[in-house]
């Protein structure tokens, strides 16, 4: 028997329903046009947003007197290698400011110290404190990116925008080099769809789950590079995933952030050595993430490890620090009952983010047309590392 597919029509199409694709999603809809949003699971409630740690780098004086874009381009091309796109570097740069404060259009809430000022702070391989962070402390630890995705996700509804939900995308379909639309899978009604667009926009992450060892969601698995590839797209650099080299694997497994490093936190191996000036003597404990996990790898076969990691030694970041910047951390340990830069934490890395992906243009087109790209789905923003 041959299954019914059933058609929808409309003018843009995204996929994915995390931060980038919801932003897109919103762009769109302002512009005019008609909107659809097929997420494999829930719009605003999966993907590798829901579990990001709420940190976003803004190159603006406001954050930084002494930032620019010039020098968060400088970091950017400096962590990635000298492989990054620069078109696309300074993309990223230059839009920061804007879009960043620009979040509070949509409800999201940026985090301020008791004296009201903005949570800032300098992660591994940034020169300035540029890094800015959500509200997060009402929000459960593994669902904090739920601060953006949210209200964006409110956001998009208010404007019209139709959501697809439990939807995957089975492939693109294209004709003659231009896009004509794409066959889903409504798995709720149990039923094939196929919805005619002239443009679709991929936003569905990276591949995380390709890998044993990672902190992405279970639905990051490569759809992405998939359907653009077999829609006739080019990908690159997808020799470059990232390690995150602090997840934690006792006495709680979660993320740490790595702005705790510019904060005073360090590594220490089995024997309490601080190692990674031995390996880094300028750098220190901010070195990159690859730097760092390769650090740690390289400790860990030396024998020099503690249950295939490192410690996480967050005795030197200032108290008050770590509750109000890292309440959820101090939190977690709290509940175990232990505290939190005194007892000890083990971390390793783990598959975090993909700099290779869709290759696009400064206005985010693939070589097919219709076919665009937007956040973790594209490559080449990042060279061979990504900045926090």
């Amino acid at each position: 028997m041959t299954p019914t597919v059933d058609q929808l029509d409309t003018d843009v199409l995204i996929v994915g329903g995390g931060l980038a694709g919801l932003r897109a999603a919103i762009a769109a809809a302002e512009g005019g046009v008609s909107v659809m949003v097929a997420c494999k699971r829930k719009a605003g409630r999966s993907g590798n947003t829901l579990v990001a740690e709420g940190g976003i780098a803004v190159s603006s004086s406001d954050v930084d007197p002494g930032d620019s874009i010039e020098q968060h381009i400088e970091d950017t091309l400096t962590s990635g290698k000298g492989l990054c796109d620069p078109v696309l570097t300074r993309l990223l740069a230059e839009n920061s400011e804007k879009e960043v404060f620009g979040l509070s259009r949509f409800g999201v809430v940026l985090g301020r110290d008791k004296s009201g000022d903005l949570l800032r702070g300098q992660p591994p391989g940034h020169t300035k404190r540029r890094s800015l962070r959500t509200e997060t402390d009402h929000l459960p630890k593994n669902a904090r990116g739920q601060s953006i995705t949210l209200p964006l996700l409110k956001f998009a509804e208010n404007l019209g925008v139709t959501f697809l939900d439990r939807t995957p995308v089975l492939r693109l379909v294209s004709r003659d080099g231009a896009i004509e639309g794409a066959l889903t899978m409504d798995e709720e009604k149990e039923r094939y769809l196929f919805i005619r667009t002239k443009a679709i926009i991929i936003a569905a992450g990276g591949a995380g789950q390709m890998f044993s060892h990672t902190n992405n969601t279970a639905d990051i698995t490569g759809d992405s590079y998939a359907l653009a590839l077999d829609a006739g797209a080019t990908l690159r650099d997808l020799e470059f995933p990232q390690f995150y080299p602090n997840w934690g694997i006792s006495p709680f497994r979660s993320s740490i952030s790595s702005v705790m490093m510019g904060d005073g936190a360090i590594f220490r191996n089995k024997e309490q050595d601080r190692f990674m000036p031995r390996y880094y003597p300028e750098a220190k404990d901010m070195a990159t993430r690859d730097q760092t996990s390769l650090a740690i790898f390289r400790e860990v076969q030396a024998g020099r490890g503690v249950e295939g990691g490192v410690y996480f030694d967050a005795s030197g970041v200032d108290r008050e620090v770590l509750e109000v910047k890292y309440h959820h951390l101090t939190e977690a340990m709290r509940r175990l009952g232990l505290e939190f830069g005194k007892d000890p934490v083990i971390i390793t890395p783990v598959v975090h983010h993909y700099m290779g992906g869709i290759s696009v243009n400064g206005h985010l087109e693939s070589g097919v047309r219709g076919l665009l790209a937007a956040g973790e789905a594209c490559g080449g923003t990042h060279g061979a590392n990504r900045l926090s």
